[in-house]
This record gives structure tokens, C-alpha cells and sequence, in this order.
């Protein structure tokens, strides 16, 4: 079988679709679907997967709260993809990533998913506990209650109601528990699966701080970031989504599935035939709907509920899909090596980065910064760098002067203002048309690119945050390698 992916931009598709349907399970999409444009390729370990068993299973039961004809071809495909399992039974998806536009059944997928995982204690060798969590509690409450109807029709099963302590217990302990997206969702639990609803409204720092570490014990751990596309806040979704199609074709741990319109600012959003493209599911219904919709919703909501599209100039990222795609390469930088590094404000946490050639790479992103200075001696000497740059003042000021004994005059010490102006030229060679600058593709770097954001102020800086570090590392080595050997600046005092 192969390990292709399914990529969709406008008419284009790259798939060989035979194969694809004979192992995703589903066959050609009926005319009501629509291939996703953007699909993870087949991991790795993946020889079999549990998503027949679990659309039969969820068919045979009254989780839904109306009438069904039984699941529809893209929710189908998205459960056949997200449990792939290995050799020994096992899970292969640490992190699903699934978006699409607004009311397409995604509830009905998410509901189908967690009432049987919380069925699957015998298979798995455990209880499982299954958190579903949501920005506001009612978004989570509206997918759990149908599914609290249905536990209660089981013999031994209880179903609490009382607000914000919402769950499902089956005889053998397993849960279905509900709770509000903050801080402490997750914590005091060990869980075996958590579902982030809508997870554009929801921050990075609740599922990296509360909710991911409660699942480090579980069997076949499994997170799932479902959603629309967002805003400019939507640090957890924009990130691990930029991971996943930083490696879409070769995938790692995140399996991504995209309904969307293409980051093309120049769309014709009225072109119905490029609506029927973007949605997992289509009929006349959904067609009224959209013409209602665009017809009384204003440009941004049209555009990021109705076709599942971010828009760098709408959302606020600098930097949008578009960018990464263009200027991401497996070519590693090559010829006369420089180096830069920058440290993130609060010294949580540093990186270092090379640049040759017309491409740059991330080479090392750690806690911490007193590792730096030695670390970027190591590699000048290994590699014979041209030049190491080191901003002079700020956070990185202690790596500079660690540094300056160990490697002498390679050491370029780099003004905020010029750290400003290299940060300049580094987002406008990324953002120029071909790019003048291409990135080795990492899922580090991606994450950077779209997050990118700026600094308020009058002069050009990046981000107090992550990317920003990462980026000023990149601009760091870029400066380095266009001034190794100039004359430092006369500083008039």
C-alpha cells in the first residue's frame, strides 16, 4: 500500500485515489463528499485500523438525537484514519487534527469516537477516561447529552448531571467526563483520550500544561484538536496544525485532515463550485445555507466558518500556510556556514540556527540558556563557520560574552538594531515571490512561521514568545553570514 497523502489545492489533486480508498477503507467519496485538501500521508507503523469497528459499533447504538442513515463518507474516513493501529494493536495517532467548516457533523464524529473508547476497557487492558473539554462548557454539553441518554439505557451505567460535573460511569469504571477548557481541566485524572472542541478558542497553555501530561500512562493515548480555522489567538491549533504539515507527507505523531478553501487572499469566495470543494459533506441544504450566509455575514466570518480558511491579512498571523509551503525545503544549508542564537526573555529556553546558501535551518531549540555559548563553539569549530551571531544586549547578552573567549573574532555581536533590521529582511525574503530565503523542513520552524508575529513599536522586532526566538535565531545567522569580518559600529557615546 502506499504511504501517499491525499493534497487537494484547487483542481490539482496528487493521490493515487485507488490505493488510497483501498486502504483508508472507504472507497471514492459519493457525490455528496469530497476528498480533504489537506491529509497526513499513512504512518509508518499503521497495519490495520479500528474505525470499521467503530462506525459499526456507534451505528448500533442511540447516541444520536434524530434519525440517522448511518455515518456520512467523511466521517468515515476521518475515524479509518485516526485509529490506525500497529502490529500489536496499539494506536499509532498521538495527536488527531481534525477541521472543517461549520455544522458538517463533527459533533456526530466526536460522539461516535468517545462513547467507544469508553467502551473498550476489555480490549485495551484498562478503564479508560475519556475527557471532552470546550472554551464555554455548553459547547462540550451539547455532544455529551445525547450520549448521557444512551448511558442511561445501560444496566449499572450512572450519568451525572449536575453542572460542571457531567459524566458517564459504566459498570467497569470507564468515563465520559466534561469540563470547561482552563486550567484545570485534566488535572487529578489520568486519562486515556481527551477531545479539544472547537480548539481554535482554545489556549496552547491548557492542553500543553494541564491536559497532555495527564495522558503519559494511559494504553493508546490519544488527543484530538477538532475545529474551524481561527484567529490570531489560536496558539494550539495553529501550532500543532504548522507541525503536522511540516512532515504531511512523511508523518510523525499528528495526523492532520483539512476541508478548506486554499490561503489564497485572492479567492473568489462567491464561486459556488469552489464552496462544494471545501466541504467534507454537500447537498442542496448545505448549498441555501451558504448563500444565506454569504449574503448577510460579513467577509472574516464567511470566510473562517464557512469555508474553514485563515487569512493571514483577517487573522493576524504575518505569516500564513502559503509562506510555510513556499519556502520549506529538505535541502540543508551548504557552502560558507554562519551561525546565529537567540534567547527566549524569560531564559526558559534558547535555540541556535545556521544559515548557507540561501537556507537556513534550526539546528538545536533546548531549555535553558547556559548551554548555548559552549554548544555554539562546538559547531564553529565543526563546521568552520564564517561567523557566529550573538545579539550584544537583552537576554542574549550573558551568551555573548560566554561565548566571545571561546571563538574570538567569529563572534558577530549584533545591535537591537540591527537584530530589527535582520528580522526585516528575514520576513521579507520569506514573504517575497519566489522566496529569497528557503527553511530545512522542521516542525520547529513551521511552528514559527505561523506563529510569526510582531513586536508594537515603531522599529521591526519579532515576538516576545517562541517563534520569535526561533526566528531571531534564524535572523541572527542570516546577519552573521552577510557581515562575519566587518568592522563593529562606531558607538557614539
Amino acid at each position: 500500500m502506499p504511504g501517499g497523502v491525499v493534497m487537494v489545492t484547487g483542481s490539482r489533486k496528487r493521490v493515487r485515489k485507488n490505493a488510497a480508498a483501498d486502504w483508508w477503507g472507504v472507497g471514492e467519496p459519493p457525490e455528496s463528499a469530497t476528498w480533504p485538501r489537506l491529509m497526513s500521508g499513512r504512518h509508518p507503523r499503521a497495519v490495520g485500523s479500528y474505525g470499521p469497528a467503530m462506525t459499526a459499533w456507534a451505528e448500533g447504538q442511540t447516541l444520536h438525537p434524530k434519525r440517522s442513515r448511518g455515518s456520512r463518507w467523511w466521517q468515515q474516513l476521518a475515524a479509518n484514519r485516526a485509529l490506525e493501529h500497529d502490529d500489536l494493536g496499539r494506536l499509532v495517532w498521538p495527536l488527531v487534527i481534525v477541521s472543517g467548516p461549520r455544522q458538517t457533523g463533527k459533533s456526530w464524529l466526536e460522539r461516535n469516537v468517545c462513547a467507544w473508547r469508553m467502551s473498550q476497557a476489555e480490549q485495551i487492558g484498562e478503564e479508560q477516561s475519556v475527557l471532552h473539554v470546550a472554551h464555554k462548557l455548553i459547547a462540550a454539553q451539547e455532544v455529551w447529552r445525547p450520549a448521557a441518554r444512551w448511558a442511561a439505557g445501560i444496566d449499572g451505567a450512572s450519568v451525572r448531571r449536575a453542572n460542571g460535573e457531567q459524566n458517564i460511569e459504566l459498570p467497569d469504571g470507564s468515563r465520559w467526563l466534561v469540563q470547561a477548557a482552563n486550567d484545570g481541566a485534566g488535572v487529578a485524572f489520568s486519562l486515556s483520550m481527551a477531545l479539544i472542541d472547537e480548539a481554535w478558542r482554545v489556549p496552547r497553555q491548557v492542553y500543553d500544561e494541564a491536559i497532555e501530561p495527564t495522558l503519559a500512562e494511559a494504553e493508546w493515548p490519544q488527543a484530538w484538536l477538532v475545529s474551524t480555522a481561527g484567529t490570531s489567538e489560536s496558539d494550539l491549533m495553529m501550532t500543532n496544525r504548522a507541525a503536522a504539515l511540516a512532515c504531511l507527507e512523511e508523518p510523525r505523531d499528528a495526523l492532520l485532515i483539512e476541508w478548506s478553501a486554499p490561503p489564497d487572499p485572492d479567492l473568489d469566495i462567491d464561486d459556488e463550485a469552489m464552496w462544494r470543494r471545501c466541504q467534507p459533506h454537500w447537498d442542496e441544504r448545505r448549498l441555501e445555507a451558504m448563500r444565506r450566509a454569504r449574503s448577510s455575514a460579513g467577509e472574516r466570518a464567511f470566510r473562517q466558518q464557512w469555508l474553514n480558511q485563515w487569512v493571514p491579512g483577517v487573522s493576524g498571523p504575518l505569516m500564513g500556510e502559503e509562506v510555510w509551503r513556499r519556502v520549506s525545503t529538505m535541502r540543508a544549508p551548504r557552502g560558507e556556514l554562519s551561525l546565529g542564537a537567540a534567547v527566549a526573555a524569560d531564559r526558559a529556553s534558547a535555540c541556535i540556527a545556521a544559515y548557507g546558501g540561501g537556507v537556513a535551518e534550526l539546528i538545536e531549540q533546548r531549555d535553558g540558556a547556559g548551554w548555548v555559548a559552549q554548544r555554539l563553539a562546538e559547531l564553529a569549530a565543526r563546521h568552520d563557520a564564517a561567523g557566529v551571531g550573538v545579539p550584544g544586549s537583552g537576554p542574549a547578552a550573558v551568551v555573548a560574552a560566554d561565548v566571545e573567549p571561546l571563538i574570538g573574532d567569529l563572534l558577530v555581536k549584533i545591535s537591537t538594531a540591527q537584530l530589527g533590521t535582520a528580522g526585516g529582511q528575514v520576513f521579507d525574503r520569506l514573504t517575497s515571490v519566489p522566496p529569497g530565503l528557503l527553511l530545512r523542513a522542521d516542525a520547529g520552524l513551521a511552528e514559527a512561521v505561523a506563529g510569526a508575529a510582531r513586536r508594537p513599536g515603531g522599529s521591526w522586532s519579532w515576538s516576545a514568545d517562541a517563534a520569535g526566538t526561533t526566528l531571531g535565531a534564524v535572523s541572527a545567522a542570516l546577519w552573521a553570514g552577510e557581515h562575519a569580518g566587518a568592522e563593529p559600529p562606531l558607538v557614539f557615546v
